[in-house]
Order: structure tokens, then sequence, then C-alpha cells
């Protein structure tokens, strides 16, 4: 008896030294970080903190532009530590600014942590994952123009892992400016005005970008394409690839006074003894169908005997040419037709082609289209499937407008 009591009072005391021994091994709450201040310069950039906590917790930031990852952990009541990355985005307000990241023990506010911005500085840019590494300038409609005309031209650009790995429809973060100045200068200079372009398609391996100049009195002009991914540094196209002012120049037109005669038509006497014998809608549209609120975008083709197959390459300012649309299946001379005037896109063999943009359009539905042309004020032509529109063999075609 004795004996088994003895064995008894051995296991108490086991036990309880195994208790003691259990509780002093779970840490008390605690929550501290190696730092506590971030600072970061304008640009999207990630900088860590070590967070070392012994319970659960959690982390909020103050402001939109800082994110947190991880932004909790469970806790396992004993020290651990987390590299918690605090990421902050592209500082575009000019301005330098300044957050907060809070941290929480369990439901309780512990710590918290400064997170400064500076603005942004071009040496301090970081390195493109996807660089800009060519753009070309592809096409021009004319390179000489009349006043009041617009000049339109288009560009190629390749980033490798973007632009020859994604279908895109809107170009991803690659963004495009056509540009123009008075002197043949380097195109990152203040001397250069520049206009957003949107994305055109895709172009085997490349994006390709089109863009309009607009408002242009008569002199000659230099002209290029710039683009940059994301906030990424401006990168400038050039006749055969990245601009560099020696191989790789800018573009050059010239805009004539408009009561100058265009001397690439001097053989042509009487316009009024032209006539349009032929016109024809494009296949190429631009997007179809469209959403409600934006344009529809297509091309014609034109021919005038003694016009057109003179092959000049460049726009007539006696011929005018307009896109048109209903909501009905009608003669396009009729008046539930609405009209808007639209550009000389380029020479098409012995044609010229036009291309135009209807008015944004707000109601979902069927829409026809076609193109009308005349020379000065005279008779209008309407394009059709094959040839001149004659509501039978040769009619017009149809976009849709989605919700």
């Amino acid at each position: 008896m004795k004996h088994i009591y003895c064995i008894f009072i051995s296991l108490c005391t086991t036990l309880f030294i195994w208790s003691c021994k259990d509780s002093e091994e779970i840490a008390p709450a605690s929550l501290t970080i190696n730092k506590n201040e971030l600072s970061f310069t304008g640009y999207k950039s990630t900088l860590a903190v070590k967070v070392d906590a012994t319970r659960r917790w959690s982390a909020v930031a103050s402001e939109y532009w800082i994110t947190i990852s991880p932004d909790n952990y469970p806790g396992v009541n004993e020290s651990f530590i987390a590299n918690v990355a605090v990421t902050v985005s592209d500082n575009a307000t000019g301005q330098p600014r300044e957050g907060h990241v809070t941290f929480f023990l369990q439901d309780e506010e512990v710590i918290t942590l400064t997170v400064k911005q500076s603005i942004q500085d071009e040496g301090e840019r970081p390195d493109e994952e996807f660089p800009i590494t060519w753009a070309n300038l592809q096409w021009c409609a004319s390179s000489v123009l009349n006043e009041g005309d617009d000049f339109e031209a288009g560009s190629c650009v390749f980033a490798d892992g973007i632009t020859n790995s994604v279908d895109s429809e809107t170009g991803e973060e690659i963004t495009c400016d056509i540009g123009y100045s008075f002197t043949d200068t380097d195109p990152s200079g203040e001397d250069w005005i520049w206009t957003s372009c949107p994305f055109n398609g895709d172009w085997g391996n490349n994006f390709y970008y089109q863009g309009r100049i607009q408002n242009l009195t008569a002199g000659t002009y230099f002209y290029t394409f710039r683009f940059r991914n994301g906030s990424g540094p401006y990168k400038y196209a050039g006749t055969g690839g990245l601009w560099d002012g020696e191989v790789n120049v800018n573009g050059k037109f010239e805009v004539k006074e408009e009561e100058e005669e265009q001397e690439e038509y001097a053989s042509i006497e009487d316009y009024s003894q032209l006539s349009i014998s032929w016109a024809i809608l494009g296949d190429w549209t631009a997007k179809n169908p469209i959403p409600q609120g934006e344009q529809f975008e297509t091309g014609a083709q034109v021919f005038i005997e003694g016009l057109t197959d003179l092959g000049t390459g460049t726009a007539n300012k006696h011929v005018t040419c307009e896109i048109g649309y209903s909501t009905t299946n009608s003669d396009p001379s009729g008046t539930d037709w609405t009209w808007q005037s639209c550009h000389w896109n380029g020479q098409w063999g012995n044609n010229h082609y036009y291309q135009g943009k209807t008015p944004e359009i707000s109601t979902a539905g069927t829409y026809y289209y076609t193109f009308r042309f005349r020379i000065d004020e005279g008779t209008y032509a309407y394009a059709g499937t094959d040839g001149l529109w004659n509501g039978t063999s040769s009619t017009y075609k149809t976009f849709q407008v989605t919700m």
C-alpha cells in the first residue's frame, strides 16, 4: 500500500512540473515591427517590414494607394516573424504624400507604420518588366495636305511578353500619342505637341496604333509617335525602329495654303466633266459589334476616271466623302439617314480609300451603313457591297450596337 501511495505522489509531482513547463512556453501577447517608417520613390514599388507577433494580427492601410500583403496572420501562441510587403502605386499628384499602416494584435491597435512617398523623379524610375524595344512609323495617309485637312498616320510597337503574347482589343497598358513639331528635333523636347491616339489592332507580333492631327496651318511639319507601358518611360518611333536621330528619324509632311492649286492634279482642267463611276464598301471594320456609347469605324473606296487613277497618292480637295447610317433598310438618299464627314485615307491602286466614324451611338440595335461621295457640289454617289448602291445586287452593310 505504501508502495502504491509513493507511485501516486510521484505521478502528481511529474504532472505538476509538466504543467508549469507548458505554461511557461506560451509566450505573452506581443507585436513588434522592425521599422517605424518606409520611404518610397514616386513610382510604384514595394518595400518589406518584418512583423514579429505571438497572436493573431491584422493590418489596415489608411490610403487607397497603399496595399499590404499579407494583411493578417492567425498566430500560434509563440513568436513568429512574417515578412510583410507594403506596395505603393505611382504618385501622379505632383506632391509628396503620406499615409499609415495600423497593426492590430487580435482586435487591439498596437503600432503604426508611417508610409511616405516622394514626387516622381525620372532618375529614380524603375526598370520595366516588359520594356518597349521597337517602334516604327508604319504608314501615313498623305505627306501633302491642304489647309483644313487632317494628317493621319499609324505606328507599330513591340514589347516582348505583351505584344507577341496577347490577342488584345485594348492595347493592354501600352498607351500611344502622336506628336508634331515645326522643327526636326529630338521628340522628347518641349517643342513637340502631343495628342493621344487609340489602339487599332494586333499586327503580327506588334500592336498597331493610328492617330490624327487636326487644325493645321500651312507649313512643313515633323511627326512621330511615342509609346509607354504603364508608367514606364516614353519610347519614340522612327522611320525604321526606335528614334535615334540618325538612321531612324522623324516623319515629315507638308500643309499647303488653301488657295494653292494642287500641282498633282494640274492636268484636270474641268472638274464638272468628271463623274464617280464606282464605289464599294470595304471589308475592314475597327469593331463590330460595338458597345453603346461608342463610334463605329470602317472604310470605302471610290474610282473617278481621270482623278483617282492619276496615282498621286494625295487627297483631292474637290472630292468629299461622308459615312452614313440608319435604323431602317431604306434608300440612303432618304431623310432617315445620318451623315458625318470622313477623311481621305490613302491611294489604293487606281482608287482612293476613305475611312470614317459614325457619331457615338447610345441606342442598342441593328444599323445600316454606307458611304457617299461627290465632286464639288455635284450629285452624291453611294457605295454598295458590289459597286455603286442599287438596292438589289449592291446594297449597304450592317453593324450591331450592344447593351
